[in-house]
């Protein structure tokens, strides 16, 4: 929805009104380092993030991780691989309380336990990974 430029601005009270204009000189260090964290901040801006610093209001600023980034590609494969196993799982155990006769309840049940082989080698992997994880976000 575009804003209306014509509509007037909603009236704020009149201890909540930002009226006093300070100004002070930072080095270009300073500076950069103040706009990097406000663009990382929620609201974005550095005249915003001042306002909070000096209200003692908590800022949140929003980071990512890389180290996360580079296993999550195998992370989402594993738990689609797991989730697949696990419908697979789900209908051949239907298909095994449906069926009445033992010779066909001894497949499913072959079947099933095979599903469950390939649980322990994905559930390793993940593990494996949530390993590898843990070293590089608990160094010391």
């Amino acid at each position: 929805m575009k804003e209306d430029k014509t509509m007037p601005r909603k009236k704020v009270e009149e201890n909540q009104r930002l009226e006093h204009k300070i100004q002070t000189r930072v080095t270009r260090a300073k500076f950069n380092q103040l706009s990097e964290l406000a663009k990382k901040a929620t609201n974005g801006s550095t005249s915003d993030l001042l306002r909070d610093i000096l209200y003692k209001r908590e800022i949140k600023v929003q980071t990512v991780d890389k180290t996360l980034a580079e296993y999550m590609p195998e992370l989402v494969k594993v738990r689609k691989e797991l989730n697949a196993i696990g419908n697979n799982i789900n209908q051949i155990t239907r298909y095994f309380h449906q069926s009445p006769e033992e010779t066909k309840k001894l497949f499913y049940a072959t079947r099933v336990a095979s599903l469950y082989e390939n649980t322990g080698s994905k559930v390793a992997e993940l593990l494996h990974l949530i390993e590898e994880l843990g070293k590089k976000w608990l160094q010391k």
